[in-house]
């Protein structure tokens, strides 16, 4: 299980690349996600079980931004309906992107934290 988790994990992180490097001024920080969870996965792939309460810790806080992003999607395609009601809206579906992201990472790290609470009681 603790190499499915890590591999699970540096896929999540290869994924996310591209999205932390689209806004350009924010890259050095928004890239820290992805660099952490791939040092997870390779504490992960070492069958580290010391790894579980800081693997349980990260994800509650990706949950937290995970739920910003849902909002923030929300938020985004509401503020299209406003601007096409007054003749605007062109790019209104950029509002699913965040959206989308954010539910399927919230997924994620909900399964990840099903599968370490279930791990933890195992070791």
């Amino acid at each position: 299980m603790f190499r499915a988790l890590a591999v699970s994990h540096v896929a999540i992180a290869i994924l996310l690349m591209p999205l932390t490097l689209f806004p350009l001024t924010l890259t050095p920080i928004m890239v820290g996600g992805p660099i952490w969870t791939i040092m997870l996965a390779l504490r992960l792939w070492r069958r580290d079980a010391t790894v579980l309460p800081t693997l349980r810790r990260t994800h509650y806080v990706f949950l937290i931004i995970d739920a910003l992003l849902i909002v923030y999607g929300f938020w985004m395609l509401r503020a299209a309906d406003e601007s096409a009601a007054r003749g605007g809206g062109l790019l209104g579906g950029f509002g699913l992107i965040p959206l989308g992201v954010g539910v399927f990472l919230a997924v994620f790290s909900a399964l990840t934290l099903l599968l370490t609470s279930r791990m933890q009681r195992a070791v």
